[in-house]
């Protein structure tokens, strides 16, 4: 079954958004490299990992103006501004390090570890840019492949000579939800089945999100930190649907008075796509990793009866990597680290089951089992 895509936002082109009042930046395990009341550019470095950490983050200011809190988070309140060059790295990783960037497809994990782990791996050709946009509603990587296009190819150049591939390939053509899945991008595009627990790397390949590639190519060539990105706003609810530029730190609520949703119609909104994103709260904040706001109406939600498993066999003919998802529930086997998670499993349910939160659940207890020694 072909999940429906709802892409009514693939024409619009990217727009500025209201200008927020102020951001709210996460920094638990971060050193703080500012106090409340500090003036600050936009650009300017507010927190940091501690030196010798394993992973080393960076967080930067999207606006110029007073940090008003820091604790768990970092709010400033200010107003855009031309962003603050950084010092020039001493190479590619080095600067995609210290502009602080990482995945924008979802998983945040730093760009720059990500591309000093496979540097010159042995049989490691190619560097996949990932530009599908599976998911429901979703369309802002398209628009940026679209309309930024050289961007893509330096970043898309940059990320290959930091790797040593011979080689990158920019992937768009969406055959559906979830296509995006980077296994399954592998599986594709290049012909290589990436083995059970492991990632794109064991085949010879490396993937980037779309606009990660293009965090990469500011960073080196424009010294720019990451400081903010392009989502996507939609659902029955938004009245000013479309793709927008939004610094990262940006409420939720912020985001929805600015395109003009109807809360009264409001059934649920949503950080990310429909099928993998999870419930916002108007302070939510945009993270670097978020690609979409969606308010959805009821016409749009199913209410989810969680009936009895009726062993209809459906979960398995759907599932991308032929989970026997009931199966697994009932008696769980290291095969649930498998699973991504991408709800095709419960879309396709007929007793309306919430399986995705069961099998997150299993996976997150297999996990423990193993790090105890109990499995």
């Amino acid at each position: 079954m072909r999940i429906p895509a709802r892409k009514r936002t693939a024409d619009s082109r990217i727009a500025p958004l209201v200008a927020p009042p102020l951001v709210r930046l996460p920094v638990r395990d971060l050193h703080c490299v500012v106090q409340s009341g500090d003036r600050v550019r936009a650009g300017d470095l507010l927190a940091r990992s501690a030196q010798g950490a394993a992973w080393q983050l960076r967080v930067h200011s999207p606006l110029s103006g007073t940090v008003v809190g820091v604790g768990g988070e970092i709010a400033v309140a200010g107003e855009p501004d031309v962003v603050r060059p950084l010092a020039r790295g001493a190479d590619v990783v080095d600067a995609v390090r210290d502009a602080g960037v990482v995945g924008m497809g979802g998983a945040m994990f730093p760009t720059y570890l990500k591309l000093s782990r496979v540097a010159s791996r042995p049989g490691l050709d190619t560097v996949v840019v990932n530009a599908l946009q599976s998911e429901p509603y979703v369309t802002c990587d398209s628009r940026v492949l679209a309309e930024h296009g050289a961007e893509i190819e330096a970043g898309a150049g940059l990320a290959v000579a930091a790797v040593g591939a011979a080689r990158a390939l920019v992937v768009d053509d969406d055959r559906g939800y979830p296509g995006g899945d980077e296994r399954m991008l592998v599986r594709r595009t290049l012909a290589r089945e990436v083995p059970r627990g492991g990632r794109p790397p064991a085949v010879g390949a490396v993937v980037l999100n779309v606009q990660t590639i293009r965090a990469i190519h500011r960073a080196v060539n424009e010294r720019r930190p990451l400081v903010d990105r392009v989502i996507t706003v939609d659902g029955g609810a938004v009245g000013r649907p479309g793709n927008y530029v939004v610094p990262i730190g940006t409420e939720v609520g912020h985001v929805l008075a600015s395109c003009e949703v109807d809360m009264e119609r409001v059934a649920a909104v949503i950080c990310g796509g429909p099928m993998m994103g999870y419930a916002a709260a108007p302070e939510t904040p945009i993270a670097a990793g978020t690609i979409a706001v969606l308010a959805l109406t009821h016409d749009e939600v199913s209410g989810r009866r969680d009936e009895r498993c009726v062993r209809c066999g459906r979960c398995l003919a759907a599932c991308p990597f032929e989970l026997p998802v009931s199966r697994l529930i009932r008696r769980p086997t290291a095969a649930v680290l498998d699973c991504v998670e991408c709800g095709l499993c419960e879309f396709v349910c007929p007793s309306e089951r919430r399986l995705v939160a069961r099998m997150r659940v299993l996976k997150r207890d297999f996990v423990a089992r193993v790090a105890g020694g109990c499995a």
